[in-house]
């Protein structure tokens, strides 16, 4: 197995993890959120806190699936461009994309640190539970963070082994909206 392989297997195994964690997560707001809708209604008397814990943790949630869906290809593209013109045009293309998909994640990492640090500043916390709200979009913003480098070695492994037809390697569970 060589090294980008290992490397491949690696980040797959880390982002699943993550995700993993986001999931157990989302599972913890699912049953908070059934108990409290039994609460109301057997007993009319809501969970107190609920909606706080809803508001810190499905920050958490959301990123901590953006890693796993970078790498395994979990994403929308659009190829009939590329398509129309063959598998050099497409091969472009697609190396644009990633790149330009890692500056957006630069420049929404660069955004989610400013609203931590205000945040944080602020002292910001949920209204019934009085739980700070910083640590929780910093644990979010650390989740868009690994982004970063998983973002970085997926534009790098298009530039070094191009995907068959100069496109998104299709194996990855990619969704292509072009009729093939």
């Amino acid at each position: 197995m060589d090294l980008l392989t290992r490397l491949e297997h690696a980040t797959r195994t880390g982002t699943r993890l993550i995700a993993m964690v986001g999931l157990v997560c989302l599972v913890v707001l699912t049953l908070a959120t059934i108990a409290d809708v039994l609460m109301r209604w057997i007993f009319n008397s809501p969970l107190e806190g609920v909606h706080d814990l809803y508001k810190l943790v499905i920050a958490v949630v959301v990123g901590s699936f953006f890693p796993v869906a970078l790498i395994e290809r979990h994403h929308i593209s659009i190829t009939f461009l590329g398509s129309a013109f063959g598998g050099r045009v497409n091969m472009v293309l697609n190396n644009f994309a990633n790149v330009a998909l890692l500056a957006f994640l630069a420049l929404m990492c660069w955004q989610l640190s400013k609203y931590v640090v205000e945040v944080a500043d602020t002292g910001e916390t949920t209204w019934i539970l009085q739980w700070a709200v910083a640590p929780w979009w910093a644990a979010a913003t650390a989740c868009v963070y690994l982004c970063l480098p998983v973002q970085l070695f997926v534009t790098v492994k298009d530039l070094i082994m191009p995907p068959a037809g100069g496109g998104h390697d299709h194996g990855h569970g990619h969704t292509d909206m072009s009729e093939d």
